[in-house]
């Protein structure tokens, strides 16, 4: 009687210690990633790098669009001098270094808005928000845009620059053939019209004055 009771006591309690180990296992992996130190440093070093990501961007930038503005500047300054027709006032050599200066600045910024698209594209795969991606995204599209208008600007300078050439060589030819069918001395060819119009005038003087007459006929007493 006694041997059953303690027999009886016992039972078979294996599927809970199963399953209890089971939680504990499962909070042990899923539980600290998610809510422990760890995952709050993670998450803070992640938006620090996002933040510095997008400074860096906004840097390169402003860099861009300043640049452009002074490109722009220069392009202004360029038109001015091509504008210039006359023969006699023609800034050839200041037209030829600020030429190529601009190209070279052009050059540059073509190279630095490539970069700064792979860095926004690269920035854009590292998780960052939509809207800043979008704002990247324009500001990317607005310095390609600004930097199209004023390569096309820099061509319509040296077209219209090649244009003014032409007419100062056309003016310079016209002028030259002009001054070789003249004489020397343009006062050559009006000589004989002088000489002839003084004879002219000799014989309608009176007779007094070409000493034709005697002075007793000219006066009489």
């Amino acid at each position: 009687m006694k041997a059953k009771a303690v027999q009886s006591s016992f039972r078979d309690r294996t599927q809970e210690f199963l399953s209890v180990s089971e939680r504990l296992r499962k909070s042990i992996t899923s539980g600290p990633s998610q809510n422990g130190p760890s995952s709050s440093s993670s998450r803070a070093e992640d938006k620090r790098s996002v933040v510095a990501h997008q400074s860096e961007f906004n840097r390169r930038a402003s860099k861009i669009g300043l640049a452009i503005h002074q490109t722009s500047q220069k392009l202004s300054k360029l038109a001015k001098l091509a504008k210039r027709t006359s023969v006699f006032d023609d800034p050839t050599m200041e037209i030829q270094e600020l030429t190529a200066v601009i190209k070279q600045d052009i050059t540059a910024l073509n190279s630095a808005v490539v970069d700064l698209q792979l860095f926004c594209n690269s920035k854009n795969e590292g998780g960052v928000s939509s809207d800043t991606s979008s704002h990247s995204t324009t500001v990317v599209d607005d310095l390609k845009n600004r930097l199209m208008s004023a390569t096309k600007e820099f061509k319509d300078v040296l077209t219209m620059r090649t244009e003014n050439l032409k007419v100062h060589e056309n003016r310079r030819q016209l002028f030259s053939s002009t001054a070789s069918k003249d004489s020397p001395n343009p006062f050559i060819r009006q000589r004989p019209l002088a000489a002839k119009s003084a004879a002219g005038a000799s014989n309608n003087l009176p007779q007094w004055a070409n000493g034709s007459a005697s002075s007793s006929q000219l006066f009489p007493r």
